[in-house]
């Protein structure tokens, strides 16, 4: 995924250039040269995203999404594919070094030399990207596949350009041709934070661009066009992003939305897999929903708890109004009941009177708890921060709250929050889901 960003004189990723070099003179030699194999496969299995990290800085990277997707994310999307044939066009419109047209290609037949291959793959993989290091990259790791695929020795003295005419330097989202020629679109888009468009009805204010993304390619796509996507984990699973769950549901139908876990370390990000078919027109049915969001026939905390995010944001919020007992995650200790509480705050909001319980919002896969719990007792109303989430029993009783608290030091609740919701912060709608067993 790269993003477009204003550009400079100098190229940001021109340090990226001597590995591209590298790549050429690699698919240019000759397959008996001294360990020509375990250098092409290094080459198309991750290399491309190492040589990046050394070559650019990771705030160079962040500013501008350049986030290659790799080999095996790149198959595990393309595996969810449905049928391809010698008429299929794939097209990515942020292909970067070009792994998701990797993986494609390894899907496509081959021809009977490399050269016949390159010209029939020339014809199904379209790409684009802003940095004409990447692309440059993408058509040389073609090449590469090609050869290594045929094992052959064949001498290439074509440009790479003049194999694949549809991979080249441009802005992705103005390629409308593209968009319409397309049977299968590949996306792994940016996925910092732009401005909502005018007009736009799912979100307002400031969205993620890979949200934007993937409603503008279904809005600009024929019916019956299949997209494999790879984006932040928030957009399955956020409550916020619901609305956008439901534009895209009225423009395609949802055959998989699936976890898949961290995008990479230095990207620090969960994501998922979304395959969706362009529905014929849009929807004006009620949306179902989505795959991985459907929740057992079972009572859940929702249906014993009113649950809140507390209601003090410490560096908007003034210190003004009546003075309560206050808390926060660092002053109150997990699987435990608190009657006493040491620091108090002045707040305009209303405060919660106890029993309640409270749960940290920041939890990822991977933490021993998903939903670190603490019961606060007695008598005092007390106002607490954003950073936790207030379950408010509905009748009332420390009794249902020390149940709760119970059930969520379990197996059963991580395994739940684990396919449901892959951020780094627990949502409202992620903890009202929890299946509960009443006491």
């Amino acid at each position: 995924m790269t993003r477009r960003v204003k550009r400079t004189s100098r190229s940001p990723f021109s340090d990226y250039s001597a590995y591209v070099s590298a790549l050429k003179r690699l698919a240019q030699e000759s397959r008996r040269a001294a360990d020509w194999d375990p250098r092409a496969v290094a080459a198309l299995n991750g290399q491309a995203s190492v040589e990046l990290r050394h070559a650019a800085s990771v705030e160079t990277r962040r500013k501008f999404g350049a986030f290659f997707t790799g080999t095996d994310l790149s198959s595990r999307l393309i595996a969810q594919s449905g049928s391809i044939g010698r008429e299929s066009l794939f097209y990515d419109p942020t292909c970067g070094m070009g792994d998701l047209l990797l993986a494609a290609a390894n899907r496509l037949p081959l021809g009977r030399t490399v050269f016949d291959t390159l010209r029939q793959w020339g014809r199904q993989l379209a790409g684009t990207d802003l940095h004409r290091e990447f692309i440059e990259g993408s058509r040389t790791r073609l090449v590469l596949l090609a050869r290594q695929r045929h094992n052959s020795d064949e001498t290439l003295t074509t440009s790479y350009g003049s194999f694949f005419p549809h991979i080249r330097v441009a802005d992705g989202l103005r390629q409308h041709a593209m968009f319409e020629r397309a049977t299968h679109l590949l996306l792994n888009p940016p996925f910092g934070l732009v401005k909502a468009p005018a007009g736009c009805r799912w979100a307002g204010g400031r969205i993620t661009e890979a949200a934007k993304f993937v409603v503008t390619a279904l809005e600009r796509v024929e019916p019956g066009v299949e997209l494999l996507a790879i984006l932040p984990d928030v957009l399955r699973s956020g409550s916020f992003t619901e609305q956008w769950r439901s534009r895209v549901s009225e423009l395609a139908e949802v055959h998989l939305a699936e976890p898949y876990g961290m995008f990479d370390a230095t990207a620090d990000v969960d994501v998922f897999i979304l395959r969706l078919i362009r529905s014929e027109r849009a929807a004006d049915h009620c949306i179902r929903q989505w795959p991985g969001l459907v929740l057992a026939k079972t009572r859940t905390i929702a249906d014993y708890f009113d649950v809140h995010v507390g209601r003090v944001v410490p560096q908007r919020d003034k210190k003004a109004g009546p003075r309560h007992f206050y808390i926060h995650p660092r002053c109150v200790p997990t699987w435990r009941m608190v009657r006493d509480f040491s620091e108090t705050r002045r707040h305009k909001g209303r405060p919660f009177t106890p029993p309640f319980v409270i749960i940290r919002r920041t939890s990822r896969p991977g933490d021993v708890y998903r939903a670190t719990a603490t019961v606060i007792a007695g008598r005092s109303p007390v106002v607490v921060e954003n950073h936790l989430i207030v379950c408010e029993p509905k009748d009332g009783k420390l009794a249902t709250c020390k149940g709760l608290m119970r059930q969520l030091k379990t197996d059963a609740v991580n395994e739940h929050l684990d396919a449901r919701i892959r951020c780094r912060h627990l949502t409202v709608s992620a903890v009202a889901s929890i299946p509960l067993k009443p006491a």
